[in-house]
Order: C-alpha cells, then structure tokens, then sequence
C-alpha cells in the first residue's frame, strides 16, 4: 500500500495495518493512530487483533482520521504552504 493508499484509507476511518517501510514519513502513531507490522507472522498477528478487538479497530479508526485531518487536509496543508512562502519572501527581502 503506499503512502497515499494509506492516507486515504485512515481518512475514510478504516483501520490500517502496515509496514515500517510503508508508514515511513507518515506522523503516524504506532499502536494509535496504525498497527505497523514487518514480518509476515506479525502482520498476520496485528490483523487477527483487528479482528477481534472492536475498541482496538474504533480507537485506530478515530485516530487514523483524526490524524488525516489535523496533518495532512487541505486546511494544514494550506497553512504549511502559507509559511513557507512567507518565509521564502522575507529571505528575498533581506537579500
């Protein structure tokens, strides 16, 4: 899954299990926000949890969008953007 297909999926509020390599540069939370698991074994391990935890598969899912929304939506994102030109226009001006 790539980091895209993971992001839409936690901001749909489905519970997610991934790896290490496909959770890297997220912000995401091990064990709140995404299960990570990197080897077949504990993959499988982190799904049958899943399966049998609803609280577990209602916190992630919660925190999963919670996350999209507070990092990565269009409102964030906006703001990141916003301070870096500001930023790129006074160093132009201190030039």
């Amino acid at each position: 899954m790539t980091r895209l297909k993971l992001l839409k999926e936690l901001a749909l509020g489905t519970p997610v299990v991934s790896t290490s390599k496909g959770a890297e540069g997220l912000e995401a939370t091990r064990g709140e926000d995404i299960l990570i698991a990197d080897t077949p074994v504990e993959f499988a391990d982190a799904v049958l949890r899943l399966l049998d935890d609803r609280a577990l598969r209602a916190r992630l899912a919660t925190n999963g969008r919670r996350l999209v929304e507070s990092r990565y939506g269009w409102e964030s994102i906006g703001e990141k953007l916003d301070q870096l030109l500001h930023k790129v226009v006074k160093e132009r001006k201190a030039e």
